[in-house]
């Protein structure tokens, strides 16, 4: 159902003071296109409860919210796009889903209505937009940028370690490891062992003792939190003293085995807001709220889309434009779009696990973790 949040007209008084102050772009009309039932409501919900935050403190920014529905399907995703079209929106965020994006995507942006994903990383997503034409953002990190960012993270810290690439058989594990593994070789570092294993086991003596016996200190795993875990517990049982690194399968609830201190994990950048978010924190605290999920890059999106809508040149430039040429201040931290949409910052950074929870890996922890190394 389309529910369109639009703010009451300006008593006359407020409308002659706003008519003698300096001029500014139109208000955006801003749709919101989240799930409103089902698995994904949750993160529906922190779409909304950002932009609404985030209007609180800046209002008459935005012309209207107008909310439609991503039911994760193509069908779903012809509907919200046609209307959003009728709505008359100039913007959509949202789109959490692959499927329900990529048919709405060509259909809006016939209408020069760009659209913002918080959560598809498909790389081929922005591909196509470049060879097709379509308005499209990227605000969620590129799926690829993980291997390079973990990549890198194994040539800065472990390069002179015995280490190992492990991956649990699911697609996502084996492409992200074989994707770190391509990067590395290519610059001069091969991994000592690489291995898969049987994921979802209360135990893992037969991985351990392949992992001992290939002499590795440092150990890659491509695949779930709670499979890690399980993986340190049995190395800690067999005595075989392993430090590990993983992807951003690592961002899940804490299970019954915790995670050992020390783990590094690269992490989406939404997932650890770093000082920059702050005031976004804040924000949501105020209203007895958590800064998790998608909260704080849906805050980013509204941070952005606020920006443009102050600037006096957006209505001729084109909104897509000036998403283009603008570098944004966010709660994410700086954000510039290339000319296919894609943010040009690192979506990922890396965290470690300390204390219960990740925190952002700082410069004296890469110069700590890089010392034990040596």
């Amino acid at each position: 159902m389309l529910i369109r949040l639009a703010l009451s007209p300006l008593p006359l008084l407020m409308a002659l003071l706003i008519a003698a102050a300096p001029v500014r772009a139109d208000s955006l009309h801003v749709g919101l296109v989240i799930p409103q039932e089902g698995q994904f409501k949750p993160l529906g919900d922190h779409v909304r409860e950002a932009f609404e935050i985030w209007e609180t403190g800046h209002p008459e920014i935005f012309a209207d919210l107008v909310e439609g529905d991503d039911g994760c399907s193509e069908e779903a995703g012809t509907d919200a796009a046609a209307a959003m079209i009728e709505a008359g929106v100039n913007v959509v965020v949202g789109f959490l889903c692959t499927e329900s994006l990529a048919a709405a995507l060509p259909l809006l942006s016939a209408e020069d209505i760009p659209v913002m994903t918080l959560t598809v990383r498909a790389d081929i997503i922005a591909e196509e937009a470049g060879r097709l034409g379509w308005n499209f953002f990227r605000l969620a990190p590129r799926a690829g940028s993980e291997a390079e960012i973990a990549a890198d993270a194994i040539l800065r810290l472990w390069a002179d370690k015995s280490f190992a690439l492990i991956e649990d058989g699911a697609i996502s594990g084996r492409e992200l490891v074989e994707a770190i593994r391509v990067i590395l070789e290519n610059r001069g570092l091969k991994p000592n062992f690489v291995d898969n294993y049987r994921p979802g086991q209360a135990t893992q003596p037969s991985l351990l003792r392949r992992l001992k016996a290939a002499g590795v200190s440092r150990v890659f795993v491509g695949g779930e939190r709670s499979d890690m875990a399980v993986i340190a517990m049995e190395a800690d049982r067999q005595g075989v003293p392993l430090e590990f690194m993983g992807g951003d399968q690592l961002n899940a609830p804490q299970g019954e085995l915790p995670l050992p201190d020390g783990t590094i994990a690269v992490l989406a950048a939404g997932a650890t807001p770093g000082p920059e978010a702050e005031a976004a924190r804040a924000a949501f605290e105020e209203r007895g709220l958590i800064a998790e999920g998608l909260r704080i890059p849906a805050y980013a999106a509204a941070e952005i889309l606020g920006a443009i809508a102050t600037r006096m040149d957006y209505s001729q430039t084109g909104l897509g434009e000036a998403l283009r040429s603008t570098t944004f201040s966010t709660a994410l931290g700086p954000v510039t779009f290339d000319q296919n949409g894609e943010r040009r910052e690192p979506g990922f950074v890396l965290a470690i696990w300390r204390d219960g929870a990740f925190h952002r890996l700082s410069l004296e922890d890469m110069a700590r973790i890089a010392g034990e190394s040596r």
